[in-house]
């Protein structure tokens, strides 16, 4: 999870912190065996949008690097909010769902 204050650059960020709506973030990556599970994940994992405004989550298929075969994909979801709490709900939410994805690709292997 990245937090937009601290450090050395405490001015700067706490400036950006002030402008930003959501400067609360984190980017989770998945990285899946073939392009179709990734594909199917993202569509399952997408529909249903996040309640009010406070936090935005998108989703992206980018390739894989990781993988010997370069076939797989990796699932990239970035959510952004207002406070640290919600990135946290969020987060743990996206998580919850992963794992009922994750299992029925392992039952209908």
């Amino acid at each position: 999870m990245n937090n937009s204050s601290g450090g050395g650059e405490s001015s700067e960020m706490n400036e950006t912190t002030c402008t930003d709506p959501r400067p609360y973030k984190a980017q989770v990556e998945v990285t899946f065996p073939t392009p179709t599970q990734a594909k199917h994940a993202m569509d399952v994992l997408s529909v249903d949008g996040e309640l009010g405004d406070r936090v935005i989550k998108t989703f992206a298929i980018v390739p894989s690097t990781e993988i010997d075969d370069q076939s797989g994909l990796i699932l990239r979801v970035t959510v952004e909010a207002t406070e640290a709490k919600m990135l946290r709900v969020s987060v743990s939410s996206f998580y919850d769902l992963l794992r009922v994805v994750l299992k029925c690709y392992q039952e209908f292997q």
